[in-house]
């Protein structure tokens, strides 16, 4: 193989063809081939799936200057190699797996040089290695993709006449090349896009089924309460949840909370607070104000960027059908009581805000068909076309229309399908959308010490 750097091997690539001298080009025809490079680098800059570029790229070539075998080779900078990735012989894709070096064959000269390679009869130059496609070669253009002076890769045309590729065509896929050296680039970024969103999503799903498990699915079967959840993420990961905790003897704790913020820092911080609260009510089996109060404790911290839950916490009394709750910044909950509906006027600062903040109780008798709802903001301010709200007006219109034999979760859904209607077919929700109901019926029981909650 002749050493490159030697004077004398670059005048091959300088050496005029003595048997076919350049054509001279009129301006007409100069400004004809210019436009048609233009016209077919915008084509190409459009076209950002690779596959199909390449194809595109060996169709408008062939248009320009005629070949027999035509590649595309990448510059790999892991492997230092040059890789091919597309291979035409003749009119049919071929599969090519060949690599080379720097200083290997006429591609590798091309693309150490950062110019154009083209050899009349490749019998006559020591640097051609000769292709496992098996056409029998006789001369050879190789054009290198640049962009801003960093090697993307080469063009390579191979033909089985000898001086089949002229000046012309080599000043021709020269302008090409710049042109299609950036849209190879562009290509390959998009694909590279396309991956990172693929495995964003592939990691989405992973962390919304982590999400999905933390709170609690399948039966509640509590005496004397009919318990139903519904939690309508807007984004993949969303900020809302709410948990049901065994809370001593004969008594069920119920919780809803909504993290300020959206997407996947809301729902790790959504994360934290459940975490938080099951530790809480494991450790101190007390009031749910002071639960609030510890939760508040806990959740204060700088670190948190400013992050705020608001939370409504309650403990149902099974034996004497009794709610205690208290409110961190939630919508006020809704009673439907014989016919009527009732807010809960109870506030509080929501969680992680203000250090030592303490929070006020309310205590709820409740009695066989009483209903108890617990929903986050996502409800309430679900807005339609002209911008109106669902709102507490509406959400009570929905308990009042209610029957008296339908459970609590037939009362979500339906809850939910009237937020629907509501906003209008078609239309995404922007915020997370959570439901919690109670609905109290007359059965009772002898021993309320162990609850069967199923998780």
């Amino acid at each position: 193989m002749a050493d490159a750097t030697n004077p004398g091997s670059f005048a091959f690539l300088e050496e005029a063809d003595p048997v076919r001298p350049t054509p001279q080009v009129s301006t007409s025809e100069l400004v004809d081939t210019l436009g048609l490079l233009y016209e077919v680098s915008r084509e190409l800059s459009a076209i950002l799936d690779r596959e199909e570029l390449l194809r595109r790229i060996a169709e408008k070539v062939k248009g320009l200057v005629d070949f027999d075998v035509f590649s595309v080779m990448l510059w790999n900078d892991s492997s230092q190699l040059l890789e091919t990735i597309f291979a035409l012989k003749y009119n049919d894709t071929v599969p090519l797996h060949s690599c080379l070096g720097l200083h290997e064959g006429l591609s590798g000269a091309a693309a150490r040089e950062r110019r154009v390679v083209r050899v009349p009869d490749v019998r006559l130059d020591p640097r051609y290695i000769a292709c496992q496609h098996g056409v029998e070669v006789r001369s050879e253009l190789v054009v290198p993709l640049l962009l801003q002076d960093r090697l993307i890769g080469v063009l390579d045309l191979e033909s089985t006449k000898s001086h089949s590729f002229t000046s012309c065509h080599e000043q021709m896929l020269q302008t090409l090349a710049s042109y299609i050296a950036v849209a190879l680039e562009n290509a390959r970024l998009f694909e590279q896009v396309r991956e990172n969103e693929r495995r964003l999503q592939q990691d989405l799903g992973t962390a919304r089924e982590i999400q999905r498990q933390l709170l609690p699915t399948g039966a509640r079967e509590v005496p004397g309460l009919d318990l139903a959840a519904a939690y309508v993420p807007a984004r993949e990961l969303g900020g809302d949840f709410y948990d049901f905790l065994p809370y001593g003897e004969g008594q069920l704790a119920v919780a809803l909370g909504d993290v300020s913020g959206k997407g996947t820092a809301a729902a790790l911080h959504g994360s934290l607070a459940i975490g938080t609260i099951r530790e809480i009510v494991v450790d101190h089996a007390c009031d749910p104000s002071h639960v609030l109060a510890l939760l508040n404790q806990r959740l204060h911290n700088p670190r948190f960027d400013s992050r705020f839950i608001a939370m409504l916490f309650a403990v149902y009394d099974a034996a004497n059908r009794q709610l205690r709750l208290s409110n961190a910044g939630s919508p006020y909950p809704l009673v439907l009581r014989d016919g009527h509906v009732l807010s809960v006027r109870l506030e509080g600062v929501p969680l992680g805000l203000l250090p030592g903040t303490q929070y006020d109780e309310s205590i709820l008798d409740l009695a066989p068909g009483n209903v108890v709802v617990f929903a986050s903001d996502g409800i309430l301010e679900s807005a339609n076309a002209a911008e109106e709200e669902f709102g507490l007006q509406r959400l009570s219109a929905v308990l009042s229309s209610i029957s008296p034999d339908d459970s609590a979760r037939a009362i979500a859904q339906q809850i939910l399908a009237e937020t629907d209607n509501h906003s209008g077919p078609g239309t995404a929700p922007t915020d997370d959308r959570t439901l919690v109901v109670l609905r109290v019926t007359d059965e009772t029981g002898s021993d309320f010490s162990k609850l069967p909650i199923i998780y």
